[in-house]
């Protein structure tokens, strides 16, 4: 019987628990025997849930790093910009590293990572889970195959909720490329990229053009008379679309339970929720329209691949409700889908059938289960220990050097959106 993995997280957030809390579910594969994060009531909390000894929990990875290594391996989810300055001194110890994406915030940083990887001769898997989902693995199958011939077009687009964008992208802290370390593009969308570059099996891109902008959330586009905190000041409240109070204390989706964890409250009541929310310092209370948002609310991309053909990504924050959808034209067909449904059609040129196509739906539900990121979060951390115990890794997993060519992309579009929409070549 082979041993558990033995894991130590560093950064103990909302997607941490995710990636961790498969120790519970299979406790054969992986057991948590560290944790490591600033915020002591998190440390705590996960502590109690995995059992870990009061001298396997650390306040930063510099004290981890400063007593003998106790472990396998790393679960990394410390936000964007702390990425590589966290994941270089763990591999210089000697850990294996499952780190969230992105795994940089540019291009030097990419490279360096990549750079003290090879060096240290560790492995470093990236969580781009949405490859691991029925929904884009299918597809990449059927592009594999050859079916629908060679690629000429990919279109991919984003619909960030009106809800996920107000509490994550303005009010949350990937609103602040401060404290975050990237902008929205980085942040929200570089699963897309790295899905459009994966389809495309390794034919690199060429140029990358973009452009973007904050369009909504601005204080022109404010309602009439609104104030600056929805509980405190606010008379347009009660018919605003973004009330703190509307979507977060009488119509929660699940992004809700986000401002809560942030606020260091697993399981508030109504009346705490009302009182955190009327705090005056509180980011979620905040008019949407009057946070000086500094980064954009909408993007579009176009890229030139190197064989000829084209690609398309555009993100929308605010719209009514979240998708992700996807149209590929091929020299013998088309796949045309969206995520959340979990299904897509594939569409053949046949001239001899009625119509001169021939088309049929592939339906992933009952493999995609529903699950947000399509039983993705779990796949990976199964498949990064099959990497670790030198099994065969399956074809969705995404290596640092393999992830390089969808955070690149996403490097470069900003360089060209920042140029006015200039192409630059990659």
């Amino acid at each position: 019987m082979i041993n558990p993995v033995k894991v130590i997280v560093v950064g103990m957030g909302a997607r941490a628990m995710i990636y961790a809390g498969e120790a519970l579910s299979h406790p054969e594969l992986f057991t948590i025997a560290g944790i490591v994060d600033i915020n002591q009531e998190r440390v705590h909390a996960a502590q109690q849930l995995f059992h870990v000894p009061d001298s396997h929990c650390f306040r930063t990875v510099e004290e981890l790093t400063a007593v003998p290594k106790f472990a396998d391996a790393v679960i990394n989810c410390t936000m964007d910009r702390l990425h590589v300055a966290t994941t270089i001194p763990l591999l210089k110890k000697g850990y294996d590293v499952l780190l969230e994406k992105p795994f940089a915030v540019n291009q030097q940083e990419a490279d360096a990572l990549l750079r003290c990887a090879d060096e240290t001769k560790r492995t470093v898997m990236i969580c781009h889970v949405l490859r691991y989902a029925p929904f884009y693995r299918e597809i990449r199958k059927i592009l594999g195959s050859g079916e629908i011939g060679r690629i000429i077009n990919i279109q991919m687009n984003e619909q960030v909720s009106y809800f996920h964008e107000s509490v994550s992208y303005v009010r949350g802290k990937y609103a602040s490329p401060e404290l975050c370390g990237s902008g929205m593009l980085l942040s929200k969308c570089s699963h897309d990229l790295d899905i459009m570059a994966w389809l495309m099996k390794g034919n690199l891109p060429k140029t990358v053009a973009s452009v973007g902008s904050v369009f909504q959330f601005i204080p022109e586009m404010a309602p009439e008379n609104a104030g600056t905190h929805c509980l405190n000041n606010c008379p347009a409240e009660r018919s605003c679309a973004y009330s703190a109070k509307r979507l977060y204390i009488e119509n929660p989706q699940r992004w809700a339970n986000n401002i809560w964890h942030d606020s260091g409250v697993s399981q508030p009541t109504a009346d705490e929720k009302i009182r955190l929310l009327s705090e005056a310092d509180n980011p979620y209370s905040r008019c949407v329209y009057r946070c000086g948002l500094k980064i954009v609310d909408h993007q579009s991309i176009l890229i030139a691949f190197s064989d000829g053909a084209t690609g398309t990504f555009s993100m929308n924050g605010g719209a009514a409700a979240s998708g992700r959808n996807i149209h590929i034209t091929g020299t013998k067909g088309e796949i045309i889908g969206n995520f959340e449904s979990q299904q897509f059609s594939v569409r053949l040129i046949k001239p001899e059938h009625p119509g001169g196509q021939l088309s049929r739906i592939v339906d992933v539900s009952a493999d995609q289960l529903g699950n947000p990121h399509g039983n993705g979060d779990q796949a990976v951390v199964r498949d990064f220990f099959s990497l670790l115990r030198g099994e065969a890794a399956s074809f969705c997993c995404t290596t640092l050097a393999d992830s390089m060519v969808g955070h690149r992309l996403v490097f470069l579009a900003e360089e060209s959106r920042e140029k006015g929409g200039e192409s630059v070549r990659y």
